[in-house]
């Protein structure tokens, strides 16, 4: 079993959400849930408030981006394990009786999840909440159509910025509703397993082979491989990404304009994560594409899974105005409001003078 610096395997999940809210004095706990809910939520009064949630082990998702300009409230499960029903409900009532204008549920399209979220809404609208549902699923892994379709990945956290940022200006249900449906697309390839505390490995990998597509719970990919260099790894998953015989394919023509997310799934070394991130800026710009805005990091991860997915999300002026929006989410990065590009022009060395012993820029 591998190792694991918790408490107990039963009460990780709670732990992880205690000392998020002990560290940051914006978050609260909502007494006997498992639930955390923006400190200031009189402020939500005549807003749209946004909830959201999943299995534990996804961290920094889904609790990292409760705050201002991004969610109201998470509902969180057991590791890899959907809310309780009951959990749910109380936090749109929380946020109901807090004086919402209306409440919505963004939802990661995994079958527990969308059942858990959905009885809730279900209870919640009979009790006169104005409550809906948005289904997030990113993947673009598979060719074929499936009939659970796609699961949700990374891009949920841009759709959590997206319809926070909306929130925060003021925008109707109906409106943020019409904005966070198209999602954006993600593809991830890991190279080594995850593990639950107190379990075994989900799956294992030689030590040359990696997988693409695996989902964030382990969930069979499309296809095993010998592990490649960064940058023809990169190519690969862009590739199918945007491959127009892949049922879920992101169209991306010259010309387009995205944000990409470079997640770490959670094993990666920060030095390979920018070189993934390196390499897939290159990508882009040598089809076409530019890159509006790179987010890089632990957005959305899978215990200590070592890999990285990436995530597309077209984008015109007004969603990466939203995306740019101010927030006090403690997980979202402190984003340059400019492109990236491979492009940026390097500093000149500096002369050396008289008598100065040449420099060893080899040496660190």
């Amino acid at each position: 079993v591998p190792k694991k610096l918790v408490n107990s395997a039963a009460g990780c999940a709670d732990d992880a959400l205690a000392g998020l809210v002990a560290c940051n004095p914006g978050l609260r706990l909502l007494q006997g849930h498992r639930v955390v809910l923006r400190a200031d939520l009189a402020a939500i009064r005549g807003r749209v408030a946004l909830l959201s949630g999943g299995g534990s082990g996804h961290e920094p998702a889904h609790a990292g981006y409760v705050g201002k300009g991004m969610l109201t409230g998470v509902v969180a499960g057991a590791v890899f394990t959907s809310p309780a029903v009951g959990s749910v409900l109380a936090a749109v009532r929380a946020v109901t009786q807090a004086g919402a204008a209306g409440t919505l549920l963004i939802v990661k399209n995994y079958t527990g999840d969308r059942l858990n979220f959905g009885l809730a809404l279900e209870r919640a609208r009979a009790e006169g909440a104005d409550v809906r549902m948005v289904v997030v699923g990113d993947d673009s892994a598979f060719a074929a159509p499936k009939k659970a379709g796609r699961r949700g990945l990374c891009g949920t956290v841009l759709v959590h910025k997206v319809a926070g940022a909306l929130a925060e200006a003021g925008a109707s249900l109906d409106e943020i509703v019409e904005k966070v449906a198209a999602a954006a697309k993600a593809m991830g390839t890991p190279v080594g397993p995850l593990a639950a505390p107190g379990g075994a490995p989900t799956f294992r990998l030689a030590d040359d082979e990696m997988e693409l597509g695996l989902g964030i719970h382990g969930e069979a990919g499309v296809r095993r491989m010998k592990v490649l260099p960064a940058d023809e790894a990169v190519e690969t998953m862009l590739a199918h990404m945007t491959d127009p015989s892949n049922a879920s394919h992101l169209p991306l023509s010259p010309g387009a304009s995205v944000v990409l997310v470079v997640n770490n799934l959670g094993g990666l070394s920060c030095l390979e994560l920018g070189i993934v991130a390196g390499a897939a800026v290159r990508r882009l710009e040598s089809r076409g594409v530019r890159v509006a805005r790179a987010l890089v990091g632990s957005f959305m991860t899978a215990l200590e899974m070592a890999g990285v997915s990436l995530t597309l999300m077209l984008a015109d002026e007004e969603l990466v105005g939203l995306i740019d929006a101010k927030t006090t989410a403690v997980a979202w990065p402190n984003v340059a409001a400019a492109p990236a590009t491979s492009q940026r022009q390097e500093v000149p060395a500096p002369k050396e003078g008289p008598g100065t012993a040449p420099s060893d820029a080899s040496t660190g």
